[in-house]
């Protein structure tokens, strides 16, 4: 069990430490954004972040809920 432990910890600290030596050795810093509104390849697609596709839906929609009246 404690072995179980101690090469979890160990992985789980390896994979935390090359995330840090990736971001000392890249340009900038940084990991490129996760979001789906923020990937090209997405947006060539017409796919956008989820709530402004809500938002957009949502407009012209004569039954939507005004969630600050509630």
């Amino acid at each position: 069990m404690l072995k179980t432990i101690l090469i979890s910890v160990g992985l789980l600290g390896l994979g935390i430490l090359g995330m840090c030596v990736r971001m000392l050795l890249k340009k900038n810093g940084t990991f490129h954004s996760q979001d789906v509104g923020q990937s090209k390849a997405m947006r060539d697609r017409g796919v956008t972040c989820t709530r402004s596709q809500d938002r957009q839906a949502q407009r012209g929609n004569p039954l939507k809920l005004n969630v600050d009246e509630l």
